[in-house]
């Protein structure tokens, strides 16, 4: 198999995917091994992958198989972080086991008193929860993530927060969280607000906090998002009416690129079909998609996904213990445009 066919992408094959010294024939054969049911599978595997028709996410390359010791999961959702110095602290050093071992992490601050609230057993005020982010922005920056990839992490907050305005406002410089993205997660209750043009609550720990008019924070998320690309948003009550495990677990937070909403010590196991790699010349500039190979390919990559399961280390055992019960896995297409181009 030839592999990357740009100086570029070879490149980065070799950097990020491969282990020292190892062709892209070798990354093919180790990953097809590492995963499979027995010697057919491994065989039809080697076809897919070597082909480049499924690629696996970039951990599972890097990982599985490897004398590395990571991770094949590229991202995680943190345990849930309460209102407390303890949990706080203890998320933090569960995040620096993560991202040593490769993962990046998404958290949702939410639970965390707003700034300026009594602290009463300490008779001061609290910091809130911007502040604390510093706290796991500090351990990303501080522990570079396994191989040649940074720490990557999501910050996410409710929109009925107290702190909303400063948190939407808290990316608007080159300088601080910037090991984070951020996303506001976004309310039933605030976009009908937003669609009525009226006042919208803000709550803490389900009391009432004031509000804010709707329209406004929206205006600021996008100036915001205009100007510095931050904060996104994420529709959290239509991620839980969305979600088909909603009567065994709570989703508050998504993993770093926000693309995979998950629950606490959720993670993502994630690779793209590439749609280019189905098409057949039929003369000049005519193409046709070839249903049948990308129908035998699905089941022989599903079970060579579900196996990272089983044949992945994890971080923390909270993690391994949510993976193997529920066995998510998230399998995508790449190349769409292309392809759609080329078939015209």
């Amino acid at each position: 198999y030839e592999g990357p066919d740009m100086p570029i992408s070879t490149e980065i094959d070799e950097m990020k995917y491969r282990q020292k010294g190892e062709s892209f024939d070798e990354k093919i054969k180790r990953i097809a091994n590492a995963l499979c049911d027995g010697e057919q599978h491994r065989f039809d595997l080697e076809d897919i992958l070597g082909e480049m028709r499924f690629l696996p996410a970039g951990r599972v390359q890097s990982a599985i198989g490897s004398n590395r010791i990571t991770t094949a999961y590229n991202c995680f959702v943190s345990g849930e972080i309460e209102d407390s110095m303890d949990s706080i602290m203890e998320r933090a050093k569960e995040a620096a086991e993560t991202m040593r071992r490769g993962g990046g992490i998404g958290y949702d601050f939410s639970k965390l008193r707003p700034r300026g609230d009594t602290i009463k057993s300490l008779d001061s005020k609290s910091s809130g929860p911007i502040s604390f982010m510093q706290v796991f922005d500090a351990v990303c920056q501080t522990i570079a993530s396994s191989g040649h990839r940074r720490g990557a992490q999501m910050g996410v907050l409710r929109v009925d927060h107290p702190d909303i305005l400063d948190f939407i406002r808290a990316k608007r410089n080159n300088d601080k969280l910037t090991g984070f993205n951020i996303s506001v997660g976004i309310t039933d209750a605030f976009m009908e607000a937003l669609d009525n043009d009226t006042d919208y609550d803000l709550y803490f720990n389900g009391e009432p906090r004031g509000s804010l008019s709707a329209k406004e924070v929206w205006d600021e998320v996008m100036q915001s998002t205009w100007d510095w690309a931050e904060p996104g948003v994420l529709f959290i009550d239509r991620i839980k009416e969305m979600n088909n495990l909603w009567y065994c677990e709570e989703i508050n937070a998504t993993n770093p690129c926000g693309e995979q909403p998950l629950p606490a010590y959720g993670a993502c196991l994630l690779g793209s079909f590439n749609l280019t790699k189905y098409l057949e010349s039929k003369g000049k500039y005519a193409y046709e998609f070839d249903f049948d190979q990308f129908k035998k390919d699905i089941p022989l990559v599903v079970r060579a996904m579900d196996n990272v399961v089983d044949r992945t280390i994890y971080p923390l055992k909270a993690q391994e213990d949510e993976a193997k019960n529920k066995r998510r896995m998230g399998l995508g297409v790449t190349g769409l445009a292309n392809a759609g181009e080329m078939l015209g």
